[in-house]
């Protein structure tokens, strides 16, 4: 059996603790669909650690709820002589000093501290237009004039109301007197709609200390149906004990609006804190007292028996008046309300059974009132509601937990199908780092060495075309300048190493890409290289016209002598074709023209090796580049993939750190409803 609840309490608070960390944790400040259960269970937390206890009222319109709280704090606070209260939710709890705080409609608040004026604010604000009595005020304010906020109201919008609130003719007025005084409220209160009082909260120095740890709520009253609104709603299910009461009008009882009300979402969480108090016991007979006592456990049986009470508002009422004066005072008093008529006929009835002795009185009242077996029993159910509030705060962590597991387990699940192997995302990253330093390498170290193997003093082409060379002059130096067919030899070496210089060309370009396909990179198909292909500046129409210019120049003359006469001799000096002068012009012009051949090749072949290797170099840049971009999605990838599986570790880790705490709380709870 427990017996220690401040152990109990420490207990729950501690794991409440544990589970508030985690969950903030797993929270991590993101909004999620378990929020409010979160804010309702620190409100709880609050509660507990202060030991509050919220205790609601609520009743069908006439029930005499103000007159119900009034005679049960033993303060004349909330008015009475009303027939229904407003829309607003009215607090009250223990202060230092008497005060009023009101939240109106439009979300002013007003506070007032002067005892007059917070009295003439009830009466002006806590009770109804005396005119709009006989009408569900509450539902109309909330369900249209609140809702609308002076925005024009449709008639679709009026009619639906009246429909809603058919049930609410409580007075039994004609339909048509009923649907009218409706329009004419809406009509009137409309443009004052934000003067609609939706909260009242009031504090007061009382001077039973036992009232200082409790919080009292009066609402707006249930409808017909038992439906109650959102708001009040709201503080049911918060709520530790729930008083809802229903006048005895001596005909059979009649417990639709309970049962209804106890069906509602709300109530139903809340069934063991039930407590169904009947009114106006002081009207009947002790026989029709314990009938109907009997009838409503017959017709509430899901509710204790010892939390069905019938009770008498007004007679407790008169006992706390009572309590107050002296025997002649009282005396005073009973006179003066009769001949008032302001004295009720039990009251009267009582003082003379009572032989108008005040103790014998005050004996008489208490037992109509019954108010201290109900208190007897609010108190008992308050040791047990200590307990039923720490289950119920379990509960909701239970409930918590388990939205939150499934919430991760639906996580996991997601991300689980979104991960890549992180190993082999890394291999791969490994592989292109490889292919990058090959390449990097190529276009540092490769690319230089093939042109400075072909372009350099001592490289390839240079030596090849000056081999071609010096072979052509050695070839003509043979040639003999006198022979008649030397300048046609000439020009035979000549043209043969012109091709020979043009077939070079060809092969070396060849080579040079070959070689660059092989040591650096395949071009992109389609890929062209445009080069100087050699254009030799020697044609047989450039030779002929050599041999022409040179022929018919004086330069191919040479000069001789001859005597004529025999007695008288005389010298000539004249000129002559000469063969080797002519070839030696025409060799010379030719190995000049060869000269400037093979410097232009060397020249157009260096170019053409440069050319070509810069489009190599571009063609392995485009793709380093490519492979960088590659490189650094993978590794976007590697990274992506590594939080995921961080990620489902961590959520795994948190999914596995909510299966102690749950069970210490479903431990925890065990123990509470097992004994409580």
């Amino acid at each position: 059996m427990i017996t220690n609840y401040t152990k109990v309490k420490e207990d729950v608070l501690q794991v409440y603790s544990c589970f508030e960390s985690l969950i903030s944790t797993i929270k991590n400040e993101e909004t999620t669909t378990y929020d409010k259960s979160l804010t309702t269970l620190s409100k709880q937390a609050e509660n507990i650690k202060q030991d509050k206890f919220l205790l609601m009222v609520v009743g069908e319109a006439k029930s005499g709820k103000s007159t119900f709280i009034n005679a049960y704090l033993g303060e004349e606070i909330l008015p009475m002589d009303v027939k229904q209260c407003t829309s607003s939710i009215v607090e009250i709890q223990y202060g230092e000093r008497f005060t009023l705080s009101a939240t109106f409609a439009d979300d002013r608040v007003v506070t007032l501290e002067n005892r007059k004026e917070i009295k003439d604010f009830l009466n002006a604000n806590a009770a109804l237009d005396d005119n709009y009595r006989d009408i569900p005020v509450s539902a109309i304010n909330f369900e249209i004039l609140m809702k609308k906020k002076g925005k024009r109201i449709l008639e679709t919008e009026i009619a639906d109301l009246l429909k809603e609130i058919e049930k609410e003719n409580i007075y039994g007025l004609q339909k048509d007197e009923y649907e009218k005084k409706v329009r004419k409220y809406i009509e009137e209160k409309q443009p004052f709609w934000k003067d609609i009082v939706t909260k009242i909260e009031i504090q007061y120095p009382f001077r039973n200390e036992d009232f200082r740890g409790i919080k009292i709520v009066d609402t707006p009253g249930v409808n017909a149906d038992g439906r109650v609104g959102d708001i009040t709603n709201h503080y049911i299910e918060e709520a530790n004990a729930v008083i809802f009461l229903k006048p005895l009008t001596g005909q059979a009882l009649e417990a639709t609006s309970f049962r209804k009300f106890l069906q509602s979402a709300s109530a139903d969480r809340n069934k063991n804190a039930m407590f169904w108090i009947l009114t106006r016991r002081a009207d009947l007979t002790e026989q029709d007292a314990a009938r109907l006592q009997e009838e409503a456990v017959r017709q509430c049986p899901v509710i204790n028996s010892k939390q069905i009470i019938l009770i008498d508002s007004k007679a407790q009422l008169y006992f706390n008046k009572a309590q107050r004066l002296t025997q002649e005072e009282l005396k005073a008093y009973i006179v003066g309300a009769n001949n008032e008529k302001k004295l009720d006929a039990f009251a009267m009835l009582a003082w003379y059974e009572a032989s108008q002795d005040r103790d014998e009185f005050l004996e008489r009242l208490k037992y109509l009132s019954n108010f201290g077996v109900m208190e007897e029993a609010l108190n008992l159910f308050a040791r047990k509601a200590h307990y039923l509030e720490l289950s119920q705060f379990l509960k909701r962590m239970i409930f918590v937990i388990d939205n939150v597991s499934t919430e991760l387990k639906e996580d996991i699940l997601f991300y689980e199908k979104k991960a890549e192997d992180p190993i082999e995302l890394g291999n791969e990253i490994n592989h292109i780092k490889r292919e990058l330093e090959v390449m990097t390498f190529k276009i540092n170290s490769v690319v230089d060495e093939i042109v400075k193997k072909y372009t350099k003093t001592e490289g390839t082409i240079n030596t090849k075309v000056t081999e071609v060379f010096s072979e052509y002059i050695k070839e003509i130096e043979a040639i003999d300048p006198n022979n008649s067919l030397s300048v046609e030899e000439l020009e035979k070496i000549s043209f043969r190493k012109i091709k020979i210089f043009t077939e070079f060309e060809t092969s070396l370009k060849e080579d040079v890409i070959k070689e660059c396909d092989e040591a650096l990179t395949k071009l992109n198909s389609g890929k062209s290289i445009e080069y100087c292909t050699i254009k030799p500046d020697l044609t047989e129409e450039d030779f002929q016209k050599i041999k022409d210019n040179i022929k018919n120049s004086d330069d191919v003359l040479e000069s001789y002598e001859y005597t004529t006469g025999k007695t008288f001799k005389e010298t000539h000096k004249v000129s002559r074709f000469s063969q080797s002068k002519y070839y030696s012009l025409v060799k010379a012009k030719v190995v000049e023209k060869m000269d400037e051949i093979k410097s232009q090749a060397v020249d157009d072949l260096r170019q053409f090796v440069i050319k070509i290797t810069n489009a190599y170099s571009d063609e392995l840049t485009r793709n380093a580049k490519i492979k960088s971009d590659e490189l650094t999605k993978i590794v976007q990838r590697k990274q992506d993939a590594d939080d995921i599986k961080n990620t489902i570790i961590k959520l795994k880790f948190l999914q596995d750190e909510l299966v102690p705490i749950k069970e210490k709380i479903e431990s925890l709870k065990g123990g509470i409803d097992k004994n409580v």
